[in-house]
């Protein structure tokens, strides 16, 4: 009984702060945006509430003021910038309005013809070009950026994600690697060198993996592309122990117990590589791939029956899934008594 009057007394108090501290934060902003009714052309308290508004992710307010601010100092490049930089932000939200990125590179370009060398309107630009694939101009701008200031790892990154995108591997390596020169802790710049010489087949891409789980060692996306990377140049031993790795972070990563599935099926232990299989199909029922490749194991190990509901379920899941329907025909056609 004392235990329950000491949990209903622990919520009341938690729901006693937590009120108290959303009205502080009303009284805050009521507080502000009183002062500025008695003095609206006050710059730094109208600022004071788009850094407030920030801070709450109420961008449209933010918004608003920083128009507000422009109107008072049209010259100010400082509060154009923070203004396409926020309608920047709001571009990338699911759904978001057409208008924004828009929006956004008009009041860059304003700025940049005002000042041909602002270091963040220039980057800001390079990354607006990026996100909507004008690599050339993308280049154009983030180097200048770069010229102007050189040590923005960030812009480095950017630059390698644009040469990459153009097939300059060379170009985008050099670029991830100033990104590093700059940074050593710059976790994203260490996969994307990992991807890139992934794809070379180059084992440099374990050291660069590595160097990214040095920084963030539970990243399932660099444990699956390490364990991914063992697994096609054939290190057989080495992809299962990453494997392992992976799955003590994430013991339902689907694709991992299907890649698992695949090694075991190299190696000839078809009744491992079901285990595999099962796996990924209870970590995803939807996952028709490991429905077929779990019947191809039961076909190889004789048991038709298994074999022949896994290839149905894979062709119920997805109709148009070609291989499995193959597999089925060529089963029933070896198997008589099941056309029977």
């Amino acid at each position: 009984m004392n235990n329950k009057i000491l949990l209903f007394i622990l919520i009341l108090f938690s729901c006693d702060s937590s009120f108290k501290d959303n009205e502080k934060i009303i009284d805050d902003i009521v507080l502000l945006s009183s002062k500025i009714s008695e003095d609206p052309f006050n710059q730094n308290l109208l600022l004071e509430r788009v850094n407030y508004n920030l801070s709450k992710d109420n961008i449209q307010s933010a918004i608003y003021d920083l128009k507000k601010l422009i109107e008072l100092d049209s010259l100010n490049l400082e509060y154009k910038y923070m203004i396409a930089k926020n309608y920047f932000n709001l571009s990338k939200e699911r759904n978001a309005n057409q208008k924004y990125p828009v929006l956004t590179r008009n009041y860059l370009e304003n700025i940049l013809t005002l000042n041909k060398d602002h270091i963040k309107a220039n980057l800001l630009m390079g990354e607006l070009m990026l996100a909507y694939a004008r690599f050339s101009n993308s280049i154009t701008y983030l180097e200048k950026s770069l010229e102007l200031d050189y040590n923005q790892p960030r812009a480095h990154l950017l630059l390698g994600y644009a040469y990459k995108n153009i097939n300059q591997n060379d170009n985008a390596i050099n670029s991830f690697k100033k990104a590093i020169n700059i940074n050593p802790d710059y976790k994203e710049a260490y996969i994307q060198l990992g991807q890139m010489y992934h794809l070379e087949n180059n084992n440099l891409a374990v050291t660069y993996y590595d160097n990214a789980l040095k920084i963030d060692p539970d990243d399932i996306l660099v444990l699956y592309n390490k364990a991914v990377f063992f697994q096609s140049i054939l290190e057989w031993n080495k992809a299962l122990e990453a494997y392992a790795v992976l799955h003590k972070v994430d013991p339902f990563h689907a694709d991992g117990h299907y890649n698992l599935g695949f090694i075991h099926m190299e190696l000839k232990l078809f009744d491992v590589a079901t285990n595999n299989f099962s796996d990924a199909i209870y970590s995803n029922p939807k996952y028709y791939e490991a429905y077929y490749s779990r019947g191809i194991c039961f076909e190889t190990l004789g048991n038709i029956a298994q074999a022949e509901s896994d290839y149905n379920r894979a062709i119920e899941i997805n109709p148009d899934y070609d291989y499995a329907k193959e597999a089925l025909s060529l089963l029933k056609s070896k198997n008589i008594k099941y056309n029977e």
